[in-house]
């Protein structure tokens, strides 16, 4: 958890807009929610691995799986995208979490589809469980259970990674095990999920 407050903005601003830049531009042409959410690793790996945001040092890696074993959970959830954050404080002690996304062009949303992916969700992680909302304008985030219970409330996507920072988002069950940067357990949780893309981000106070 960063307990700074500037800090935690000055991060979630900056994510927020590279995110939000990535779906303003590829919202322009015909593009379905595949193609944006597949680039989403590569945009936070370009511009912010090996930088310093708000005191913090941060590490991205990503990972895309194209097929899943039989045991997988790629049809009962039918997550898109898996983040995993780890944040390392002053004197070393980290907080890990997790988080299932699940992406949706705003003005192409099948809404019996989407309350029925985010009941599946919700039955893995209640808090760990969101829906990005693709427009024009970049991107809206509803939590997963508002959604099921009818009351869908979207707000920012820097708000977003705010709240993953501050800890009111994200999951602490649901991490990959072992130290940040190891593949094979990113690609287990992917398995795992049923999720096809994944995001890892470390963030090393200095």
């Amino acid at each position: 958890m960063i307990k700074d407050l500037e800090a935690r903005k000055i991060i979630s601003d900056a994510i927020g807009r590279a995110l939000d830049e990535l779906v303003r531009d590829r919202m322009t042409g015909l593009v379905e929610e595949p193609d944006i959410t597949s680039r989403v690793g590569q945009r936070l790996e370009d511009r912010f691995d090996g930088k310093t945001l708000g005191g913090y040092g941060i590490r991205v890696i990503t990972e895309t799986v194209t097929s899943h074993g039989s045991k997988s959970l790629e049809k009962p959830m039918g997550t898109d995208l898996y983040l995993a954050v780890e944040i390392e404080d002053a004197i070393g002690s980290t907080t890990s979490k997790g988080v299932l996304i699940q992406a949706k062009r705003l003005d192409k949303i099948a809404r019996n589809d989407l309350v029925e992916q985010c009941r599946r969700m919700n039955l893995i992680t209640k808090k760990g469980s969101v829906v990005w909302l693709y427009d024009k304008t970049g991107i809206k985030v509803a939590r997963s259970p508002d959604i099921e219970r009818g009351s869908m409330a979207p707000f920012g996507n820097a708000e977003f990674f705010e709240r993953v920072l501050k800890c009111s988002i994200g999951d602490k069950r649901k991490v990959p095990n072992g130290q940040f940067g190891d593949r094979r357990e990113l690609r287990t949780m992917l398995e795992a999920l049923g999720a096809q893309n994944a995001v890892w981000l470390e963030l090393d106070k200095r």
